[in-house]
């Protein structure tokens, strides 16, 4: 009977969650991914960075994979402090780190911060701390608000992560929805999607279908 009644939730609307979940399965390296496929493929012609829109070619000395579900905050719902620790709480915690559905380039000063740092909605009026290098990354405190055009991006990462590994949403739930609403997906997002499919073998549905955000993610 147990068999019979997961076999019919994966027929259901939001039967993705039964068939498609999973994560990737291809880079299992972070670091070596990081050189060879994150900047060797994927960024391999330049491009820009997510949060503060910096423009780079081939060079990128100043800049690093940035992820959008940190890695601190992967530890602690895994609940392990040391790297073997965590590859113990869960055997996809190497892949959860390299893959690219949640890497953006940044600058590493940018980078810095947001390891410590929640995303959450800021006054207005609240300054950048990245003022000097022309960011539009607002901050405060270990609270952090993306530019606009950005905000889909950020949100669809996280419900990607959540999806797919089964990780808690940090943060609020409904403001990423409303990110998600307010940054629907554009040309280079897509493209972005596409190339990654192509190096580690999945895609993220949010970006493929923007409604799934309503049928998936729940309070």
């Amino acid at each position: 009977m147990r068999a019979i009644t997961i076999a019919l939730g994966c027929i259901a609307a939001v039967s993705s969650l039964c068939t498609m979940a999973g994560g990737q399965n291809q880079l299992d390296d972070p670091k070596a991914s990081a050189k060879q496929v994150f900047w060797g493929q994927l960024y391999a012609a330049g491009g820009n960075s997510l949060y503060c829109a910096k423009p780079f070619d081939t060079n990128h000395a100043l800049l690093m994979p940035s992820p959008v579900y940190s890695r601190k905050q992967i530890k602690r719902a895994l609940r392990c402090v040391t790297e073997p620790q965590c590859q113990a709480a869960n055997a996809q915690y190497p892949y959860m780190l390299a893959d690219l559905h949640n890497l953006y380039p940044e600058l590493s000063r940018v980078e810095l911060t947001l390891r410590s740092a929640q995303f959450g909605n800021l006054a207005s009026d609240v300054p950048s701390k990245f003022a000097d290098l022309g960011c539009d990354l607002q901050s405060s405190f270990q609270l952090v608000e993306p530019r606009d055009a950005v905000k889909g991006n950020v949100a669809r990462a996280i419900f990607y992560m959540h999806i797919e590994y089964g990780l808690p949403i940090v943060g609020q739930l409904q403001m990423f929805k409303q990110w998600h609403q307010i940054d629907p997906p554009d040309a280079e997002e897509k493209a972005r999607n596409d190339k990654i499919a192509s190096l580690q073998g999945n895609r993220n549905r949010f970006i493929d279908d923007p409604g799934q955000v309503e049928l998936l993610i729940t309070d």
